[in-house]
Order: C-alpha cells, then sequence, then structure tokens
C-alpha cells in the first residue's frame, strides 16, 4: 500500500559502526564448597559489524541522484547508475551494460526499490531484524527497500509474495521480489542475479542463484 516516497535516508552512514549485542554477565562471587570462586564473565552471542562495501556507497550516491518524481532522466542520474551497473557487472562476472538496461526499463518506484536495497550492501544478516545499516533479515531488507520506495509490504516473506503481483521471469522488472520457500530476495533483473539478505554469518549480498533454486523461485511484483 502507497505511504509516499519518502526522502533519501543513509543509514549506513549514521549506524555503521553499530554493534547489536546483550550485555555481558557481571561478574560475581559463587561459593564452592568451602572455597570461594569468582564466576566466569560469559559474553552474549553478537552480531558482525557492517562491511563496508564500495557498492553500497556507489547506490547511496546514485539514489541520491534520483528525482523524487517524475522521469529519471537527468545526465548525472543516469551517470551514477550506469557507473553502479558496471560495477554490480564487474562482481556478478556480467556486462554492465545489461544491468543499466534493465534499470532503465523497470519505473521509478522499482529503481528507486532496488537501489535502497544495494545501499545496505554488507549489513549483517540478524534473524527477524529489521534495522537498516545494522542488521536485516532476508523480509527486513525488501520491506526497508520497498518502504524507501513509497509501499509498505507486509513483513514476513510469505506474505510479501502473496500480497504481490504475479509475475514472471519474462514480465518482471529489476527490483521486483523473488521468493524461493523460506527466503525472500530482489531480482536485478539480469538473468539469475539477485540481491539478498542470505542467514547469520552472512551479510547483504549480491550474486547469482544456482539452477535449482532458480526453479523454486516465484516473482511478484509489490506495487500491484
Amino acid at each position: 500500500m502507497p505511504i509516499g516516497a519518502g526522502e533519501s535516508m543513509n543509514p549506513r552512514r549514521r549506524l555503521l559502526l553499530a554493534v547489536l549485542a546483550v550485555p555481558v554477565l557481571t561478574a560475581g562471587l559463587v561459593a564452592v564448597g568451602d572455597v570461594s570462586t569468582e564466576s566466569v564473565a560469559v559474553a552474549a552471542p553478537v552480531v558482525a559489524a557492517p562491511i563496508d562495501d564500495p557498492l553500497a556507497d556507489l547506490a547511496q550516491a546514485t539514489l541520491e541522484l534520483l528525482p523524487p518524481n517524475g522521469d529519471p532522466s537527468s545526465p548525472e542520474y543516469l551517470a551514477a547508475r550506469s557507473r553502479l551497473a558496471d560495477a554490480v557487472g564487474l562482481r556478478l562476472w556480467t556486462p554492465g551494460n545489461r544491468f543499466d538496461e534493465a534499470w532503465g526499463r523497470a519505473d521509478i518506484e522499482h529503481q528507486r526499490a532496488l537501489l535502497a536495497a544495494l545501499t545496505q550492501l554488507g549489513v549483517p544478516y540478524r534473524r527477524n531484524a529489521s534495522a537498516p545499516g545494522v542488521a536485516l533479515d532476508c523480509s527486513g531488507l525488501t520491506s526497508y527497500a520497498w518502504a524507501e520506495a513509497g509501499f509498505e509490504i507486509p513483513r514476513n516473506s510469505t506474505a510479501q509474495i502473496l500480497a504481490a503481483e504475479p509475475r514472471t521471469i519474462f514480465t518482471a522488472q529489476a527490483g521486483d521480489l523473488m521468493r524461493y520457500p523460506g527466503h525472500v530476495m530482489m531480482w536485478l533483473g539480469v538473468g539469475q542475479a539477485i540481491i539478498h539478505a542470505p542467514f547469520t554469518g552472512r551479510h547483504v549480498e549480491i550474486k547469482v542463484l544456482g539452477n535449482r533454486s532458480m526453479r523454486r523461485s516465484k516473482f511478484g511484483d509489490p506495487t500491484e
């Protein structure tokens, strides 16, 4: 449901070094027989700090050049989008112009959502997290990206794809949702390339899906 496109935010810059952790337990004294022994302080598991991914900075700079409304055709924006597409292509061993062309075919809402997702590259995965720039899970990433484009979508991955208009690889736009059982992603518009928050111990990343995962995936357009 549209909520009105807000101004581009940069949570990476505000919270890049934030770490989500439970405080360490305070050491104390415990009795063991007749001997007093100091207890050992035990630290709770922590979420890894964000990785400073240069693609995220490129995406943020590009997003800031995207006009709030209307035709995204300013020379400055198009040049920045092309540079970002080349960098994405280099990482995925795919010609960058293919991404640039796919992004150019997408409407402004899809472009904004995709760029917002790319600003989160390097942010660590954490289950049930929705903290841009700090930690995200798979549906946290997609709901954040589409909120930046002005659309409120369900928080759960299954609900997200059920609420979206079904698409195929032939009718989807870059930025559309992709989901296989238990996991939601965003399509980069070319082949099997996606951006997602994968699982604990990993960070938001772009990758090329394997054939099996691709066959199990459904596409959906959150704007319809």
